[in-house]
């Protein structure tokens, strides 16, 4: 089992903005995971990939108890196993596309497989833009260029929170072809956050979360 979620909490202040009592991935599994704003979607990425620490519950990550890592630990795991999308572009200002993706394998794997980086660059459409700087880059491209980035290490785990939101209908589909294509060639499981109605239909299991209105 690669993420294990048991009795999990998280509150801000008074208010309880996620309560969820069990959930599994399997590795190789593939979930949506699903909700209004507001339903802790991105609460739940953050405290998966050691980002946030969760109220209460205990959180397994490839059977490491991930609240309880130390800070240093939680860096090596997420380079190591987690590929993440996050909304908001957060690729190296200074770093070219090409030279983002590089980065990222070096860090979790040790060293660069450039042929892998020129074949993800085309696979996401920017072979043209991989010499770019993100600030020269579109919201699409850099979301493409993010996808790619995510991908380039060969995680067991890849993470997603809205990775298609920018993207028009055909480079929607393009982006989750390429991403159950990769998890598919690698073994990796995919959980990607979304409100895209257009890849509903694409995964076979779905998390829906739900606002939590009462006060803890």
């Amino acid at each position: 089992m690669l993420i294990d979620v048991r009795g999990l909490i998280h509150r801000i202040g008074e208010r309880t903005i996620l309560d969820l009592p069990a959930f599994q991935i399997q590795r190789g599994e593939h979930a949506l995971l699903l909700g209004p704003s507001g339903s802790g979607k991105t609460t739940l990425i953050n405290i998966l990939t050691g980002l946030v620490t969760p109220t209460g519950g205990e959180v397994l990550v490839d059977g490491r108890p991930i609240a309880r890592l130390s800070p240093a630990e939680r860096d090596d795991l997420r380079r190591r196993t987690i590929g993440l999308v996050f909304q908001t572009l957060r690729l190296v200002s200074a770093l070219t596309v090409r030279e983002n993706l590089a980065l990222a394998q070096r860090l979790a794997l040790g060293r660069v497989d450039a042929a892998q980086i020129e074949r993800l660059i085309g696979r996401v459409g920017l072979a043209h833009r991989a010499n770019a700087l993100p600030r020269q880059l579109s919201q699409g491209e850099g979301q493409r260029a993010a996808i790619a980035r995510a991908l380039c290490a060969r995680p067991a785990l890849v993470v997603a929170d809205e990775p298609t939101s920018a993207l028009d209908d055909a480079n929607a589909q393009a982006m989750v072809d390429l991403l159950l294509d990769s998890a598919e060639a690698t073994g990796a499981t995919l959980l990607i956050a979304t409100h895209d109605s257009r890849i509903k239909g694409r995964f076979g299991r779905t998390l829906e979360l739900q606002p939590l209105m009462a006060a803890a």
